[in-house]
């Protein structure tokens, strides 16, 4: 217990009394997660990439659940299921990023441009000569 006429140490938030602070070595939740508990995404994680076994196209596949359930999505989405296609789009724009970039072997550049552009070339070739 601390005395009260102590002014060395103040009490008050984010400072408990010193009789009611953890001691060195102690933790402040003493039963814890017991070792080896699983938590949720460790349990989804084991689940999405357990095999099981498919009939495609008379032969059967292994495939882990998570491909099993990207290739149900995809398929739905071909059949014209709007949900499907509304949630495939998302995931493919989410991790493939938007894919509608024109390839650059394909754009013609206007003259001015091609002109500022083999410039530019120029004058950084230079420069690269002088290093």
């Amino acid at each position: 217990m601390t005395d009260r006429n102590d002014d060395s140490y103040d009490v008050g938030y984010g400072k408990p009394p010193k009789h009611a602070q953890f001691k060195p070595g102690q933790s402040g939740n003493p039963k814890g997660r017991p070792r080896g508990a699983r938590g949720l995404k460790t349990d989804l994680k084991a689940e999405l990439n357990q095999r099981v076994t498919i009939t495609e196209n008379g032969r059967p596949r292994k495939l882990t659940k998570q491909q099993l359930m990207v290739k149900q999505l995809t398929a739905k989405a071909v059949k014209g299921e709007m949900k499907a296609i509304s949630k495939l789009s998302e995931l493919v724009i989410t991790l493939l990023g938007p894919d509608d970039e024109i390839p650059v072997s394909k754009t013609k550049l206007a003259p001015e441009d091609e002109a500022i552009l083999q410039g530019f070339l120029a004058r950084n070739a230079e420069s690269g000569e002088h290093e």
